[in-house]
């Protein structure tokens, strides 16, 4: 049974730091964002916490937030885009005080709003939610805290300004083999330095990525030699999406398969929808694809819970994707795989229709004072109704549609 709940838990959540002081690296980081969350009179009434994946940036807040007696309310931003569902969860969260706070003698201080990954709402289509989450910064009575991996987007600046930025940098090679040999000790593992050297220098600052490969180089044996981490070379090279495939799918066994997804540096998502692309070519018997397709879906079940911060779920990702893989080794024969993903070739070849579409709506969003979202569902109906009917009708020269706009919006299919 102890062997059992060992390999149940990832070590990256057994250890993750419940106390700011244990947060690995960062100091100054961790110093200025301790400042602003202690400050009742904050100067700027959110913060940004910006910086690679892996070093930290959720972690801390977590840890602040319990050392301090925080509530936290959670968003991630990049699932909840528009404004209508942002607004939805964080204008709650943000218009009042805990009762809690205000009593004599109180542990809570209240609650924080704390919206990750809101990098991620800066897709394609404005939703409204940069704006959203300005005006819940501005009318906010609790602190507001957010974090990304890349805020140099466009859409960004404006969030940017009512921010104190607090940068975070990739932790430093020393610190993460500290916390290795801290880790081994707990666990019992006999590890040359020379290997934990090795995973940390893998992991290119990426503290999460290192507790990962610890865990899974070393816990079947509680030993940990510089020749075991010789297979983490593979993350270093610009492995293809076809090689990963290629391998993926000729794999023999469920163990292969986990193996290859262990150590393969592909992005998850494009992983995923290139996988479902191409399993009707690896099984063409109709209950063995059925089988493997139910496989992906619950791969992407898991994948959705994952976000950006719940790997101690990945395990379950892997072992769909790889049952996948293996529903009947002994079927496969080589075929042409289709990549990359047909949904992004899909996005890529209507880009400039999307772009079309998207300077018409901002024109009538102009005219009529309206979300560009708001522009799309409730007024292109209408208005191209009207041109389809009437080409030469005034709302052309209103709206100062171009002749391809007008034109696209009479040929249309659907929006």
């Amino acid at each position: 049974m102890q062997t059992q709940s060992k390999m149940q838990l990832l070590w990256v959540e057994k250890y993750r730091p419940r106390k700011i002081e244990d947060v690995t690296g960062n100091d100054e980081a961790k110093a200025l964002f301790i400042e602003w969350l202690k400050n009742k009179r904050h100067t700027k009434k959110a913060v940004l916490l910006y910086g690679p994946p892996g070093v930290g940036k959720t972690t801390l807040v977590m840890a602040a937030a319990r050392e301090f007696g925080f509530g936290v309310v959670e968003m991630n931003a990049s699932d909840t885009r528009s404004e209508k569902a942002i607004n939805a969860v964080a204008k709650p969260a943000t218009s009042y005080t805990s009762l809690d706070s205000f009593a004599e003698g109180a542990k809570s201080l209240g609650n924080v709003l704390f919206l990750d990954e809101v990098d991620g709402i800066a897709g394609n289509e404005d939703r409204g939610g940069v704006n959203a989450i300005i005006k819940i910064v501005e009318q906010s009575l609790v602190p507001v805290i957010m974090a990304a991996n890349d805020p140099d987007i466009d859409k960004l600046r404006p969030l940017k300004k009512v921010c104190l930025l607090v940068r975070f940098q990739q932790v430093r090679i020393p610190l993460i083999i500290a916390l290795l040999q801290k880790i081994c000790l707990l666990e019992h593992v006999k590890a040359e330095f020379e290997a934990l050297e090795r995973i940390a220098q893998n992991s290119r600052g990426d503290v999460r990525s290192a507790i990962n490969d610890l865990q899974s180089l070393s816990e079947e044996n509680n030993s940990l030699t510089l020749q075991d981490t010789m297979m983490l070379s593979s993350r270093n090279k610009d492995v293809s999406m076809d090689e990963t495939l290629r391998r993926y799918f000729s794999a023999q066994s469920i163990v292969e398969t986990s193996s290859l997804l262990l150590f393969s540096s592909v992005d998850y998502d494009d992983l995923l929808l290139s996988v479902a692309d191409n399993l009707p070519k690896r099984y063409t018997d109709a209950t063995e694809l059925a089988k493997a397709f139910d496989y992906v879906s619950r791969a992407d079940l898991f994948r959705g819970r994952i976000g950006t911060e719940n790997w101690h779920l990945l395990k379950y990702f892997n072992n769909a994707l790889a049952e996948a893989s293996a529903v009947n080794p002994e079927s496969y024969k080589p075929f042409t795989l289709i990549t990359p993903p047909i949904r992004i070739m899909t996005l890529f070849w209507t880009k400039p229709k999307r772009s079309l579409l998207q300077a018409i709506c901002a024109k009538i969003g102009a005219k009529c004072h309206v979300s560009v979202e708001r522009a799309r569902e409730a007024y292109v109906p209408y208005i191209r109704l009207m041109l389809i009917k009437k080409p030469r009708n005034p709302l052309a020269a209103y709206f100062e549609f171009t002749p391809e706009e007008v034109d696209y919006l009479t040929k249309m299919g659907r929006y």
